[in-house]
């Protein structure tokens, strides 16, 4: 199966950047377009325009690294921050960009761990408009 837009969802955690290598393997590998996301997440309390400027700023930040890392690629990269709750934005801006795979990380949460925190990866697979690439992380929660 080849893949002609990868959309691959990134967090400044270390667990992101496998997440990141192993999108641009595939996307080097199809000669596929890329678009690297990043989805900020408000608190229930931040609903100040400045907050959500800053938080978009924070997210920004964050993709600059990933467009260190993508300037000799020689595919198509783009990139794109959005505020919200990220497993609704990540499949929103996929769908909206068209993408034909999302590649995002999970933590490895279990049990109780992940249904207080919530899992953005299982909102993802059940809501998303395409195939969907989960890369496991191992927190051994």
């Amino acid at each position: 199966m080849s893949f002609k837009k990868i959309f691959v969802a990134v967090d400044g955690s270390a667990q992101a950047s496998v997440v990141f290598e192993q999108a641009v393997e595939l996307a080097t590998k199809d000669l596929a377009n890329l678009m690297v996301f990043h989805g900020v997440e408000l608190g229930a309390r931040m609903t100040y325009p400045s907050q959500i400027e800053a938080k978009t700023e924070e997210g920004q930040d964050v993709l600059q690294g990933y467009r260190e890392k993508t300037k000799d690629l020689g595919i198509s990269v783009e990139f794109n921050c959005r505020v919200g709750n990220p497993g609704s934005t990540i499949c929103d801006a996929a769908k909206e960009w068209g993408a034909d795979l999302i590649v995002l990380g999970r933590r490895g949460y279990k049990g109780i761990t992940e249904v207080l925190l919530g899992s953005v990866s299982n909102h993802v697979v059940r809501n998303a408009h395409c195939s969907v690439l989960i890369i496991q992380g191992d927190l051994g929660g």
